[in-house]
């Protein structure tokens, strides 16, 4: 040991060789023979005990030294260590990946040892050996693919390959065709599902032992992918247990696309043929007896499934295309509550306790506000679920998306035409029998037609506390929208509309995407309208995200609604998330917001 590091020394005063040159001149001889020598025993020549110890003590800080030389001149030369021909030939192929992932730095990750003669990259002080290792300059491409693979940011569906085999491809549409043989003809007999997919498998197998080996695991995995189509999601299902996967998109039997956490994603998932895309839509339909065809090229309804999935489908007749096309929609929180919304960040913690208690009060009508799939349908559910359970709540509706836990509900939902075009009950008919339903608050799923004019009815008859939702990208820009579709059924003076959504509207909540997640951009108090204008006052904006945070600013300390919270006992502060106003121009008093 002690030549090793004099060499090493040399080495490095001089700087005539590198780490390298000197490990192979030195331990060449003892490279020949893969037995590691020991010193001979000194049992019986033993030394005082206080020698040993300085013995030991004296080969640790020659051993430290070595270490330090080696890593000083290695990183002088930059060189990789080279491995004596002998050992390089014997050594053992390494797995590309360790059993267990390595959280050192990358630069200096070592090979894990594949067998004892492999070294490890240290220096064994149990032995007072020196190994020789092999370092890696940098990461090698499989290894950065096979990062990418274990990144937790993508779906485990994407990581795994669907698992199937050419002799299950086969059975799976021949078996669905032998179910027309197995199942009765008659409609009323009650029949066993899972026993007449079983049945069919068995045919379809028995029919195809002629050309290809089936496996009883090949028969029992086609009788799950069958049921699957007939009962469940099919190949959907993978994509409907990913809870970040909110949209789904089916173009034709090869292209399943989705919406996972805001980004557009092409799964590996699809139909066989475009038969048994056909048989699982029109099964999926005749769940809400619903068809698509030429008579009724356009469906949309809700399917009764744990997910509630809305669906729109558009018949091949008015697509560029020779295939339905089908957009389903996931909700993924069905009772939503405060403490959901805050765990997405969608607004900061004291806002939320403000907004609770606002809705406590059940005086303030709110309008939510946003862009398609901005999460308005999310704030309006969380907003309701501050009411209090002793309050009758209606909600009317297209699609039934609004979900509140409380027992005084009923949902009203609109309904189209059926295939003679009778039938169809408008959002309109059922904002005029709800208000003759005695309800505390009416909850208008979204206003894009007459239902503004009824539900601004609705709020000047004493219907407070209501709540409705509308596209816009701001406040004013809702409160216009507001009118101009009021003026369309109305044929009263502006400036009268003006005054009367002034009065019936208090607050106003926008909410945009922001990186893929909903996020609530402004929360504003409707004042009263002058000189033909609408007058808007920001209470909270959202300002940005710092560090990987969202920001949101509170824009003044007085106004209507701040004030008549705060005599309640609850005062809009700070806190986090939320900034206090800017100092220079900061909006306090009720003078300053005609903004």
């Amino acid at each position: 040991m002690s030549g090793l590091l004099k060499q090493l020394q040399t080495s490095k005063t001089k700087g005539t060789a590198s780490v390298s040159d000197v490990l192979v001149t030195s331990s060449a001889p003892k490279v020949q023979d893969k037995v590691i020598r020991k010193p001979p025993s000194t049992a019986v020549d033993a030394p005082p005990e206080t020698s040993s110890r300085e013995n030991v003590q004296l080969e640790q800080t020659k051993i430290i030294e070595a270490e330090r030389l080696m890593a000083e001149l290695l990183e002088e030369s930059g060189k990789e260590l080279r491995v004596p021909p002998s050992r390089e030939a014997n050594a053992k192929p390494r797995p590309a990946f360790s059993q267990q992932p390595d959280t050192s730095p990358a630069e200096n990750r070592e090979t894990t040892p594949a067998a004892p003669e492999e070294s490890d990259g240290k220096l064994d002080k149990s032995s007072a050996h020196l190994k020789v290792v092999r370092r890696r300059s940098g990461p090698t491409k499989s290894a950065a693919g096979g990062a990418a693979l274990r990144d937790d940011n993508l779906p485990w569906w994407l990581k795994d390959e669907r698992k199937t085999t050419p002799q299950v491809e086969l059975l799976v549409p021949a078996a669905r065709k032998m179910l027309n043989d197995v199942l009765p003809a008659e409609t009323d007999i009650q029949i066993d599902m899972a026993e007449a997919v079983k049945k069919a498998v068995q045919l379809a197998a028995a029919a195809l032992s002629g050309e290809i080996r089936i496996t009883p695991s090949d028969q029992d995995q086609a009788e799950k992918e069958l049921l699957s189509l007939l009962r469940g999601k099919g190949p959907l299902q993978a994509l409907y247990d990913d809870p970040s996967v909110t949209d789904i998109f089916i173009d034709n039997h090869k292209s399943i696309k989705v919406i996972r956490r805001g980004q557009a994603i092409e799964t590996p998932f699809y139909f066989r043929s475009a038969e048994e895309y056909k048989a699982y839509t029109s099964g999926m339909l005749q769940q809400v007896d619903r068809v698509l065809n030429m008579s009724s090229p356009i469906v949309d309804c809700v399917l009764p499934d744990a997910w509630r999935s809305r669906i729109n489908a558009v018949d091949a007749t008015v697509v560029d295309g020779d295939e339905p096309r089908i957009c389903i929609r996931v909700p993924r929180l069905q009772q939503i509550t405060f403490y959901d919304i805050l765990q997405t960040k969608t607004l900061p913690a004291t806002l939320a306790a403000w907004l609770a208690e606002v809705i406590a009060t059940g005086e303030a009508n709110i309008l939510v506000l946003g862009a398609t799939g901005s999460g308005k349908t999310v704030m309006t559910t969380a907003l309701l679920s501050a009411v209090g359970s002793d309050e009758r709540i209606i909600t009317i509706e297209d699609v039934p998306e609004v979900f509140v836990p409380t027992a005084h509900l009923e949902k009203l939902v609109a309904r189209p035409a059926n295939a003679q075009g009778q039938g169809e009950v408008k959002m309109p008919q059922l904002l005029r029998a709800a208000l003759r339903r005695a309800p505390h608050r009416i909850v208008v799923g979204e206003i894009r037609d007459e239902e503004a004019r009824l539900f601004l009815r609705a709020l000047e008859t004493g219907h407070a506390g209501s709540i409705a939702t509308i596209h816009a990208e701001s406040g004013k820009d809702a409160l216009w929208r507001l009118l101009d579709l009021v003026q369309a059924y109305e044929s009263s003076p502006q400036e009268s509309i003006q005054r009367r959504i002034g009065r019936a509207l208090h607050l106003m909540i926008a909410m945009k995407k922001i990186q893929g997640k909903p996020c609530l951009t402004e929360v504003s108090e409707v004042m009263p309208a002058e000189n033909g204008d609408f007058r808007v006052a920001e209470l909270v904006k959202f300002v940005g995200i710092k560090d990987g945070k969202r920001q949101w600013r509170l824009m003044r300390t007085r106004s209507h609604w701040l004030d008549k919270i705060r005599e309640r006992g609850l005062d809009l502060q700070p806190g986090p998330g939320l900034l206090p106003p800017e100092s220079a121009g900061t909006k306090v008093g009720y003078g300053s917001i005609g903004d």
